[in-house]
């Protein structure tokens, strides 16, 4: 597969538990959770153009989420990988216990195998899985928000269509006085 989990759903409401379930994320400090985030998610028939005026909003917001979450990213892998590299070469140059008084130094293998025995590279591993994640879930968001953009869009088109002419806020029934033909 492409490293995607596929959710088996019976309907529109498991649909909804199985997407609050998933677990908050952090975005530098900033906690989001699936709570907050999927009602904001659905549309409201009723008023559309407030829906789209605040999903635009979403888009752009969530847009600068992602960015964030991609750098952030980016800081972490850099900082594992200057990490990395000076642990690697720490290691490679300490030479290893010897009994004949002769100092040797380990191959680029025992190298490998002992930066990964390191206490710290666990550390390293959850903090590049976490901006992984993060990074994954605000892109998720916001091609949600797109999505839900597009589909705004289709409705707005498709009451257009019916209606015959271009899509306007439905207005309350006004009340009007029933006035008396003129004579003359």
């Amino acid at each position: 597969m492409n490293g995607h989990t596929i959710i088996r759903v019976k309907s529109f409401e498991d649909l909804i538990h199985k997407v609050m379930a998933f677990s908050s994320f952090r975005i530098q400090d900033r906690l989001y959770s699936a709570e907050l985030l999927v009602p904001q998610l659905v549309i409201d028939n009723k008023d559309l153009l407030t829906e789209s005026a605040m999903c635009a909003a979403f888009v752009l917001y969530w847009g600068r989420e992602a960015a964030a979450a991609r750098r952030a990213k980016a800081r972490v892998e850099s900082a594992y990988r200057t990490w990395r590299d000076r642990t690697w070469l720490e290691i490679k140059h300490t030479p290893l216990p010897d009994t004949e008084g002769k100092p040797k130094y380990p191959t680029d293998a025992h190298v490998e195998r002992l930066l990964h025995q390191h206490p710290e590279y666990g550390e390293w591993r959850g903090r590049q899985d976490d901006a992984q994640e993060a990074a994954e879930n605000a892109e998720a968001v916001h091609l949600a928000f797109q999505t839900k953009a597009e589909l705004i869009k289709n409705q707005q088109r498709l009451l257009h269509d019916e209606a015959g002419g271009p899509y306007q806020i439905a207005e309350e029934p006004r009340q009007t006085q029933a006035r008396e033909p003129k004579v003359s």
